[in-house]
């Protein structure tokens, strides 16, 4: 078992989608591994896509190729990961920031919490600080999560967060942050109230937020 998943994450890191997808559909089919281990594999392919691009090996016709891979294994396996423990409640904005197009790691971390029950709004990537805050307005969420996948985008996280102190929402959401770059350090100087580094540590942080 573990050398299967071990080749899913080495098809999603090399942008492999026919097979990615062709392990995805053996996982399912066969319940061939918890929904556990499918996202931290998922979760390790993601960092290690991340680093990849940090350190120059990858650009961004690598990146895409990744995260083709990741939606063709998400697609195959949503359903089965769907009929787990859905034993969670609460309501989750989430989104890239704006100039931030990375979307793989905030795709399987929005899997995986719709898979514990969370109701999650996905916004997508390159999301303006306008449409967070419209977002957090209509959905009355209780968690905004904001993908970052570099430093650089400190200045979007900063504005929404202004944002949301300006429209009288701060108090009524909580706020978590994350990405490749991302650390416990960076996250309490731009002053979001958690951090999340992988799927598993979101998965924590949204239980202890809401204390369910």
């Amino acid at each position: 078992m573990t050398e299967l998943l071990d080749q899913f994450e080495h098809a999603v890191v090399a942008g492999d989608a026919d097979k990615s997808a062709g392990i995805a559909r053996a996982i399912a089919e066969g319940a061939l591994a918890t929904p556990d281990e499918v996202f931290e594999h998922l979760g390790s392919a993601m960092e290690k896509v991340g680093s990849k691009y940090e350190t120059g090996e990858y650009f961004v016709p690598e990146m895409l190729r990744s995260a083709e891979a990741v939606r063709l294994a998400i697609e195959l396996l949503e359903p089965y990961l769907f009929t787990r423990g859905r034993d969670q409640s609460g309501v989750i904005v989430m989104g890239t920031v704006k100039g931030d197009i990375h979307n793989i790691g905030k795709n399987i971390i929005v899997l995986a919490l719709r898979a514990a029950g969370y109701d999650v709004h996905d916004l997508g990537v390159n999301v303006s600080t306008m449409k967070f805050i419209k977002a957090v307005k209509e959905t009355s969420c209780d968690i905004l999560m904001l993908s970052a996948f570099t430093t650089s985008t400190k200045v979007a996280l900063l504005d929404v967060l202004t944002a949301l102190e300006r429209e009288g929402l701060r108090d009524r959401v909580k706020v978590v942050s994350g990405g490749a770059s991302h650390s416990e350090e960076f996250a309490a100087e731009v002053g979001v109230d958690a951090f999340a580094r992988d799927v598993k540590s979101a998965l924590a942080v949204c239980r202890e937020l809401l204390q369910r």
